[in-house]
């Protein structure tokens, strides 16, 4: 969880080869921490409870190949592009720039509850516009995208990154927003 971050600390998003984010925060992590590293910083891998038909759960990546640093200088990126993975910093314009106002405002409200999402309650269809009721999206509203209701499962829209990311969750309950008041 992020609490008593310094007004110093910036957000950078860190593109890393899908499939390898988890183990990319586990490898590099260390390597922020250690007393020989120029600068300090904490990786963040955020993630998704979601579960299966046969009701097995597992944890999967929020914003696939998306590992975000949170630091208060680049002196450590030459360290973090050795890691395995490691494909750049984006936005991929040259300079490193750290996340937007908005982009930081979403991750930090994410990251108040943890690296992982918890399955969220919901009750909608596609087209509705919804209200998360707990969990990580608690009092949120969104525009549903699409529903698998065998799996128990909704995505939505988000912005983030100058553009537009749909998340997949599995849900529990929602509330249904009534537009016709």
């Amino acid at each position: 969880m992020v609490e008593n971050q310094s007004p110093k600390k910036k957000f950078y998003c860190l593109y890393i080869k899908t499939g390898c984010e988890w183990n990319y925060v586990k490898e590099m992590q260390p390597v922020l921490d250690s007393p020989d590293t120029p600068c300090a910083g904490k990786l963040y891998c955020l993630g998704k409870q979601m579960r299966l038909k046969t009701g097995k759960e597992y944890i999967d990546t929020l914003f696939p190949s998306y590992v975000f640093w949170e630091t208060d200088s680049l002196d450590g990126l030459s360290l973090l592009q050795k890691g395995k993975g490691f494909v750049r910093l984006l936005p991929q314009t040259g300079e490193p720039q750290q996340l937007s106002d908005n982009d930081l405002e979403l991750i930090q409200s994410f990251l108040k509850y943890g690296d992982v999402m918890p399955i969220v309650h919901v009750d909608f269809d596609m087209n509705d516009k919804i209200q998360i009721l707990d969990g990580l999206f608690k009092g949120q509203e969104a525009l549903v995208k699409a529903v698998n209701r065998r799996n128990k499962r909704v995505n939505f829209e988000v912005e983030l990154m100058n553009g537009t990311r749909i998340i997949g969750l599995t849900y529990e309950v929602v509330k249904r927003i009534d537009t016709n008041k």
